[in-house]
């Protein structure tokens, strides 16, 4: 994904400084191994394990949503960048080969939602919200991008 947000050789492009990426399997046997790779460029980068933590369940519910609605089963594939914006905050790109899905727009109630049967699974992106200080999904390029800025502290949405 050169271009998209930069490359992997920690120098800055654009609006952000490349921390990594990894990219793996859309499966849910990677979710493990992607939260690790990007609890640990967090703890490097000096936050707490508190917040670690909630990065944590922003990916579980993120990369979940992605593997479950986006590929129905199908094979694919996963990018999340790690990286730092101008103002120090912890920045997530999760680009994906499936199909479009803009989850942010399927969790609303007013707009629709991917299985109206009640029975059928829903879709969360309430953890994702309430821990992440701004969401942002593009299509390009036949790829869901997902751009999640996370603050060292959310209570006061700074560093």
């Amino acid at each position: 994904m050169d271009g998209d947000n930069g490359t992997s050789e920690n120098k800055t492009q654009g609006r952000y400084r490349v921390l990594g990426e990894e990219m793996l399997p859309a499966e849910t046997g990677s979710i493990e191994k992607f939260i690790n790779f990007a609890s640990e460029h967090a703890r490097m980068g000096g936050f707490t394990d508190n917040r670690i933590d909630e990065i944590r369940e922003v990916l579980t519910e993120t990369l979940g949503n992605i593997i479950k609605f986006t590929f129905d089963d199908s094979k694919g594939e996963i990018q999340v960048s790690c990286n730092v914006d101008k103002f120090g905050k912890f920045v997530l790109a999760i680009v994906d080969s499936g199909k479009p899905f803009n989850m942010l727009l399927e969790d609303d109630p007013f707009i629709g939602s991917l299985n109206p049967d009640p029975k059928g699974p829903r879709l969360s992106t309430k953890r994702m919200k309430r821990f992440s200080s701004n969401i942002e999904y593009k299509r390009l390029e036949n790829r869901n991008h997902l751009i999640i800025t996370l603050a060292r502290d959310m209570k006061s949405g700074k560093d």
